[in-house]
C-alpha cells in the first residue's frame, strides 16, 4: 500500500474558510477522497488527498469562497521528476527487476520436505539425475516423467510430488512403509541359548523345553524344540550369566582449547560457481575450526535469487594433552552392557591397566537375563 501511495502521489493541504465544510460536501459529491481530517483551529481544516485530485479541489475551494494551502507533498511527480533526472538509476533498477523476473523461471533452491530414513543428499542426487538441479528452467521439465525417473531411483519412497513457487521447488515425499512380518505357523522356529549361563526359570507358551532348572548351557544350545505341526516355540528361559566387556583407547587424549579472538571471511555463491571474498584461498586452515553458514538471497517463502552469501568463521584453536578418564570408559561400558540386556545387572566390577600408551578397561557384570533367541531350527 505503501508503495501504491508513493507512485500515485499524496499531498497533505489546509483549508481556510467561512464555511470549509461546503468543500467538503462538494469533493464528497465529486467523488475525491480525503482522508485524515482534523480541524486545528475556527475555520481551518486539514485533510490527506492523492495529488491528481489537487487541481480539482483548488477549483473547488474559490468557488465555496475558501483559500487551499499545500503543507507538504510525497511522491507522485516529486518521484517522477527525481527518475527523470537519474535515468541511469532508473535503468538500473527497471534492468534488476527485468533480471529478477527471469531468474523465477529457473530453480535456484530445492527443498525436501517429508524424508526421514532416506536422506536430503540421496533424493537430491535422484532429481539431480532426472533432470532437476539447481538451475534448471523449471516450464521446461515434465513433472510426471521426473517423478516416474526419481522414484524408480529410489525404492524406498512411494510417493513424491514436485512443486516449483517461484525460484524455489518443494519436493514433497512419502516414505514406503514397511511391511509387517507375519508369523506364519508353517515356519517351525525353535529358542537357543544367545550365550552361556545357568538356567533359573523356564517359562515355555509352545513347543517342549530341552533343559531344566539349575543346568547350565552354552552359547547356540537348544533350550526349546518347535513341535511339528505347531509353529514356532515361544517362551523365555531367565539364567544367571557373566559378561566381560574391554575397551581400550589411548592413554593420552588432544583436546582442544579454542582461543578468545576468532575473524569470518565471505564468498558469493552464483548457481554453481563460487567467487571467494578473500586472498589465500587455496592454503589449508590448520589448527583451526571453521563454522560454515549460508544465506539465500530472496524472500524466503516466496522466491529465492542464484546468489547465495557463504560466512566462514575460522576459530583459531590450541590442542594440549590429557590423560583419559578411567571413569568415562567405564561408564560407555556400562551403558552397551545395559542397552543389549534384556534382564538385569546384579554386580559389575571394573578394572584398568596401562600398557605402551593405551589405557584398557575391563568390565565384568554378574546379570540374571532372558537367553532364549529364536531361529530356524536344522542347519
Amino acid at each position: 500500500m505503501e508503495v501504491i501511495e508513493r507512485i500515485r502521489g499524496v499531498v497533505r493541504a489546509e483549508l481556510f474558510g467561512a464555511y470549509p465544510e461546503s468543500l467538503l460536501n462538494a469533493a464528497a459529491g465529486a467523488g475525491i477522497e480525503l482522508w485524515e481530517l482534523n480541524s486545528p483551529g475556527e475555520n481551518c481544516v486539514r485533510f490527506s488527498c492523492y495529488e491528481r485530485s489537487l487541481e480539482q479541489l483548488d477549483a473547488l475551494a474559490k468557488r465555496c469562497g475558501c483559500e487551499l494551502t499545500l503543507l507538504r507533498r510525497r511522491g507522485g511527480s516529486l518521484l517522477r521528476g527525481f527518475l527523470r533526472r537519474r535515468t541511469v538509476l532508473l535503468g538500473g533498477a527497471l534492468l534488476a527487476l527485468g533480471l529478477m523476473l527471469l531468474s523465477s523461471l529457473f530453480v535456484w533452491s530445492v527443498e525436501v520436505r517429508g524424508a526421514e530414513r532416506v536422506s536430503r543428499g540421496e533424493i537430491l542426487r535422484a532429481l539431480e539425475d532426472a533432470g532437476l538441479t539447481v538451475g534448471s528452467f523449471w516450464p521446461g521439465l515434465p513433472a510426471d516423467l521426473l517423478r516416474s525417473r526419481a522414484l524408480q531411483q529410489l525404492p524406498e519412497l512411494g510417493w513424491m510430488s514436485v512443486n516449483v513457487c517461484g525460484s524455489r521447488a518443494i519436493v514433497q515425499v512419502r516414505e514406503r512403509e514397511e511391511k509387517p512380518l507375519l508369523e506364519t505357523e508353517t515356519g517351525e522356529e525353535s529358542l537357543f541359548a544367545s550365550s552361556g549361563g545357568v538356567v533359573r526359570r523356564i517359562s515355555v507358551l509352545s513347543g517342549r523345553a530341552e533343559v531344566q532348572a539349575g543346568e547350565p548351557v552354552t552359547a547356540g544350545q537348544l533350550l526349546v524344540t518347535a513341535i511339528p505341526g505347531q509353529g514356532r516355540a515361544r517362551g523365555s528361559v531367565t539364567a544367571e550369566t557373566w559378561r566381560e566387556l574391554i575397551a581400550v583407547r589411548p592413554a593420552l587424549e588432544t583436546e582442544k582449547d579454542p582461543g578468545r579472538w576468532r575473524y569470518s571471511r565471505f564468498a558469493l555463491i552464483f548457481g554453481k560457481r563460487r567467487l571467494n571474498l578473500y586472498f589465500s584461498s587455496g592454503k589449508a586452515i590448520d589448527g583451526c575450526d571453521k563454522i560454515v553458514s549460508e544465506y539465500t538471497l530472496g524472500q524466503r517463502g516466496l522466491f529465492a535469487l542464484p546468489i547465495r552469501v557463504v560466512r566462514e568463521t575460522v576459530v583459531p584453536c590450541r590442542t594440549r594433552e590429557t590423560k583419559a578418564g578411567f571413569a568415562d570408559l567405564a561408564a560407555r561400558l556400562m551403558t552397551r552392557l545395559q542397552s543389549g540386556l534384556e534382564g538385569q545387572v546384579l554386580e559389575h566390577g571394573c578394572t584398568a591397566a596401562e600398557k605402551d600408551g593405551l589405557l584398557m578397561v575391563t568390565l565384568r557384570a554378574h546379570c540374571m537375563e532372558n537367553i532364549a533367541l529364536a531361529r530356524t531350527d536344522g542347519p
